[in-house]
């Protein structure tokens, strides 16, 4: 790891920590102005536009980042395969469009207001480039960006959003904020590209690789918002549902940035690495990821189970969110199946060019996803579909993991999980004694969190499992981002 991928990590996990920061600050004051029932609708409205969007998406996120990191050396094919994926990009997304205009006309909605003001996110969509400064592994100019916009979102949102009336300026402030945003990539992209003449067979020369990833995209975005719509259409217990498994949704993506910004930040580089033929390189990558994501995954269920009921006390003003903290703890554990899957697929079967493997996968995740949701969401509501993610997640997995035992090389014995799990073990064991001496509050919340992670870091130190003796070697040496 040179000091480049550590700066990226760096920079992606910043954002990270104020897409955090954000929701402190706005979740309590929107579900007391709006309430539980208009911000599920905003949840549901926003899962039905993300299908369409990742229809017109195809798999360009995953697809376009790995192309520009193969040709990033290469300014003028650069350029070439920048403009050529952009109005493949374009493309699919009018489609997706024209397909939306369709479904609102022939099906509609009950809340069609609210979708016709989501749907702005097409045009956002469209817009995105964000896979270009990822393959060309600038994160520093993503995260500013996303960082701003983050915090411009907030401000209006206060400025503006003051009752129940507010929902459909609530949305719209939104979708406005994030076209502003794609606006400003735009503004900084001239220092890499110049104009290159292409032609559409060289569009459509994409397409069909392109295709081959959005399979596994589609599949997730299938998964990750038909818990959403099934609660919607299976339970009958109300929209509320929706609100309290949107809510759960957040808080374990909130972790979760600090797992996926690894693969964000090893995807371009491992493709790059890949595509030069240093099979050793990208094996020194993955071993080192799939230690720390380990070293990572486990301490946050732990801790998440630790304190996040004295946290809900406090954060949701309104009371009808109490059951968050159970389902919270419920959900926990998909935070070490994605911190694993991220490594074998995301960082290794992508970018290798093993996109068949990847794709069934995810296909099968979806699938469990969609069956254990059926049987279980009709009645058990959010928790049901809490059961569909996880074995999604770990079908993933354990997946992912056969097909790719035989390349990845990794060092990891068991008495290291243990003492993972031990140091793990330890942290709960002082969080949970924090949460019972002191009351429900802010402070408490942080002194949780700064308390527990010292104990993590300290039960390390004094157990030194191999990585951590690796790690405090090179660091002794001064070459712990060699």
């Amino acid at each position: 790891m040179d000091r480049k991928l550590v700066k990226n990590y760096i920079f992606s996990v910043l954002y990270q920590l104020l897409s955090i920061v954000m929701p402190l600050i706005t979740i309590p004051y929107t579900t007391r102005v709006l309430g539980l029932e208009l911000l599920s609708i905003n949840a549901a409205t926003s899962a039905i536009i993300q299908i369409f969007v990742s229809f017109g998406l195809l798999g360009v996120a995953i697809y376009g980042n790995r192309e520009i990191a193969k040709v990033r050396d290469d300014k003028k094919e650069c350029s070439k395969t920048f403009l050529e994926i952009f109005t493949m990009q374009c493309l699919s997304m009018s489609l997706s469009t024209i397909a939306f205009i369709i479904y609102a006309i022939v099906v509609g909605d009950k809340y069609m207001n609210i979708l016709l003001i989501q749907s702005i996110t097409l045009l956002s969509v469209a817009l995105d480039i964000t896979w270009f400064f990822y393959g060309v592994e600038d994160f520093k100019k993503v995260s500013i960006r996303n960082m701003l916009v983050k915090v411009i979102g907030v401000i209006l949102i206060f400025r503006f959003v003051k009752g129940t009336n507010d929902l459909p300026l609530f949305v719209f402030l939104n979708v406005m904020v994030g076209i502003c945003g794609q606006l400003v990539m735009w503004i900084q992209i001239h220092q890499y590209i110049s104009f290159t003449k292409f032609t559409l067979k060289d569009v459509l020369a994409h397409v069909k690789p392109n295709i081959a990833l959005f399979v596994p995209q589609i599949a997730i975005t299938i998964y990750s918002v038909l818990d959403i719509m099934m609660l919607r259409i299976l339970y009958s217990g109300g929209i509320d549902q929706v609100g309290l498994y949107e809510q759960t949704q957040k808080f374990i993506r909130m972790f979760l940035f600090f797992i996926t910004s690894i693969g964000s930040v090893m995807l371009p580089r491992v493709t790059n690495t890949f595509h030069k033929g240093d099979l050793e390189g990208v094996q020194k990558y993955l071993s080192k990821t799939i230690h720390l994501s380990l070293y990572l995954s486990l301490p946050m269920i732990f801790g998440i189970c630790g304190m996040v009921q004295k946290f809900v006390d406090w954060f949701f003003t309104n009371k009808d969110y109490a059951p968050v903290g159970l389902l919270i703890q419920l959900m926990s554990p998909i935070i070490l199946f994605i911190a694993l899957s991220n490594v074998f697929g995301t960082q290794y079967l992508v970018p290798t060019g093993k996109t068949k493997f990847y794709t069934i996968s995810v296909v099968s995740g979806a699938i469990v996803n969609f069956c254990v949701n059926f049987i279980s969401i009709p009645t058990l509501g959010a928790i049901g579909a809490i059961a569909g993610s996880i074995c999604a997640e770990l079908t993933v997995t354990i997946i992912q993991f056969i097909y790719t035992r035989k390349d990845i090389k990794v060092r990891l014995k068991v008495t290291e999980i243990l003492s993972i799990i031990f140091a793990s073990s330890i942290m709960f064991i002082v969080v949970v004694s924090i949460g019972t001496l002191l009351k429900s509050n802010f402070l408490t919340s942080v002194i949780q969190i700064v308390l527990g992670g010292i104990t993590y870091l300290i039960c390390l130190l004094v157990i030194r499992p191999p990585f951590v003796k690796e790690m405090l070697k090179q660091i002794k040496d001064r070459k712990v981002f060699s």
